[in-house]
């Protein structure tokens, strides 16, 4: 596994012109070497390939990566061992992260060595999954549905929104998550109008709506999951507004599949909505990729300019957010297929009167 996207990472570089990458994400730390100890960086060339890290991890290192990498100790002195690598590996153009690499490493890094530096998305690499990374999702999904099963008794008038965010991460915890995918949102009421809006200490109240987005980590993979539930008897207004969104995403699902571009996804339930009138309460794209980050490619935005593949995974998230009344999102993690998705969040998506 680790040798293929070896093999990948050094197709990328020559087709970009280069002839070595460097590499410092965690994440894509951990993609490209197996290494989780989360702290150094990986120098590669046509042939060779070094870990730099520090005595904390140099044995780690070395029973996670050492078939592939030369595990060297930075001594503390990262970025010139980084440079020092690419001198004697007499690379003249090396890729380095766009999005992650500090202009302070860089200065440093560029002072150790004579080279070119390119900067490159690495993170497209990992956007198409291999059955370890679905099945990893998968069980991450399972988690967080179980979890917020378990959670489903406690949702009541009187409860804060931190007290049921803290036991929907216990559940996830206890379940056998690493940790949580994120800060679990947890919006009750007019704050359900806020799509980001984090666990307050608001007291949830009898005809709120309460939308809880979290997610459950297994194996480095993380989940994603949006429901949006009343607490109590919903109005018909209430049952009205759900059902819009519902369809709206259900809309979403149906389409995807490879071949589809993420633009066009985002654009089939942005104009339903507009159909409508509703479509100015739609503030945000449609989706995105999940792995290793919670946040990967692809975008299903309307800007992107991507196309799905097989086997990547995406969210299929729709809200509408109704600011000084109520919000309400659905969200579903799906991995795409030749003809269609497989719907990874089992959870219904049916309104939900808490009674």
């Amino acid at each position: 596994m680790i040798e293929e996207r070896i093999a990948r990472l050094r197709q990328f570089m020559y087709e970009r012109t280069a002839d070595g990458v460097v590499i410092v994400q965690p994440e894509n730390l951990r993609y490209f070497s197996g290494f989780t100890g989360g702290e150094g960086a990986l120098v590669l060339s046509g042939d060779q390939a070094v870990l730099w890290t520090d005595s904390r991890y140099t044995e780690q290192a070395a029973q996670q990566s050492g078939t592939w990498y030369e595990v060297k100790n930075h001594m503390g002195s990262l970025t010139e061992c980084i440079g020092k690598s690419l001198e004697e590996m007499q690379v003249q153009t090396a890729v380095y992260e766009e999005n992650f690499l500090t202009h302070y490493m860089y200065e440093n890094i560029a002072d150790a060595c004579e080279c070119y530096f390119q900067a490159e998305d690495l993170t497209q690499l990992r956007a198409v999954k291999e059955p370890y990374e679905l099945e990893a999702t998968r069980k991450a999904s399972r988690i967080a549905d179980q979890a917020f099963a378990d959670l489903l008794p406690y949702i009541k008038p009187g409860v804060t929104e931190k007290e049921l965010a803290a036991r929907l991460e216990s559940n996830m915890l206890l379940l056998g998550s690493e940790e949580k995918s994120f800060t679990t949102i947890a919006a009750s009421g007019k704050r359900s109008a806020m799509p980001h809006g984090t666990a307050s200490p608001k007291v949830v109240e009898k005809g709120d709506f309460l939308t809880f987005d979290f997610g459950a980590v297994w194996e480095g993979y993380h989940s994603d999951m949006t429901r949006t539930v009343v607490v109590g008897k919903a109005t018909q207004e209430q049952k009205d507004f759900y059902q819009l969104i519902l369809e709206g995403q259900k809309l979403g699902v149906s389409h995807i599949k490879e071949g589809l571009a993420c633009q066009e996804a985002d654009a089939i339930v942005r104009d339903y909505f507009a159909k409508h009138h509703m479509a100015q309460y739609f503030t945000h794209a449609l989706g995105h990729g999940t792995g290793l980050e919670i946040h990967e490619q692809p975008v299903l935005s309307p800007r992107s300019q991507g196309v799905l593949k097989k086997n990547m995974i995406v969210t299929v998230e729709p809200g509408l957010y109704i600011e000084g009344k109520y919000g309400v999102r659905i969200e579903d993690s799906v991995a795409v297929t030749a003809t269609g998705c497989e719907i990874l969040t089992k959870t219904s998506k049916e309104l939900m009167e808490l009674l």
